[in-house]
């Protein structure tokens, strides 16, 4: 393995690391994603992301399968279910090197919130600048079946235009261009959704012009 696919697989897997322990992935839930060279490499089925080790990542061929067994770096588990969620995404998007799909409490919590009318909340509001400006709006994708054609369709649909989304009673997708960028990103994600899930309709967010001012001015990650 050359040195900068190794170094780029161990940055992968710290970050992975730290968002297990960062509590934004419990069990063998959440998966994480990233181009190399023009390969996809992805965490497996079944695998915690507190134990991921570099020789765990798996490398995608186009339909979002493993190579056959006589390719070493085929390994012996199965990517993850969400493998075609992944490859939908780069696809729709050239200029990302990395996406995480993380099962995060409280952004949980925030996509699964009722409006007054009964009607699903779309996205949550922003409660800080750094948040509206990394973030900005974010969209809530409807539920649909975990590892569906539906699910990486509309994720996809949504990642073309932007590098974070919310899943609907299921987690959140960020992408970006390095581990780190989209770690962090997760990081302010479950940060504001838990000001969204404390603050209940007692908070007082920016308001819609001041998040869009601050995100335009800020970009995304």
């Amino acid at each position: 393995m050359d040195m900068d696919k190794k170094n780029m697989l161990e940055r992968v897997v710290k970050a992975a690391r730290k968002a297990y322990m960062k509590g934004f992935a419990a069990g063998s839930g959440g998966n994480v994603s990233i181009r190399i060279q023009g390969q996809v490499y992805i965490s497996p089925s079944g695998i915690c992301l507190g134990d991921l080790t570099q020789e765990d990542m798996i490398m995608l061929e186009a339909d979002g399968f493993a190579p056959p067994a006589d390719k070493p770096d085929s390994g012996r588990r199965r990517p993850s279910k969400e493998a075609g969620m992944h490859l939908a995404c780069y696809r729709s998007r050239p200029d990302i090197q990395c996406l995480f799909h993380l099962h995060s409490p409280y952004s949980i919590a925030a996509a699964c919130r009722r409006q007054g009318n009964g009607s699903r909340a779309m996205g949550m509001p922003a409660y800080t600048p750094g948040y509206a400006m990394r973030v900005g709006r974010i969209p809530v994708v409807p539920y649909y079946r975990p590892g569906s054609r539906e699910l990486a369709e509309a994720v996809s649909d949504v990642i073309c235009s932007r590098d974070s989304l919310l899943l609907a009673n299921h987690g959140m997708v960020a992408a970006g261009k390095s581990p780190e960028a989209v770690l962090a990103a997760a990081e302010e994600i479950e940060e504001n959704a838990h000001l969204t899930i404390l603050l209940g309709d007692r908070g007082i967010p920016l308001d819609e012009e001041q998040t869009e001012a601050l995100f335009r001015a800020g970009g995304t990650v």
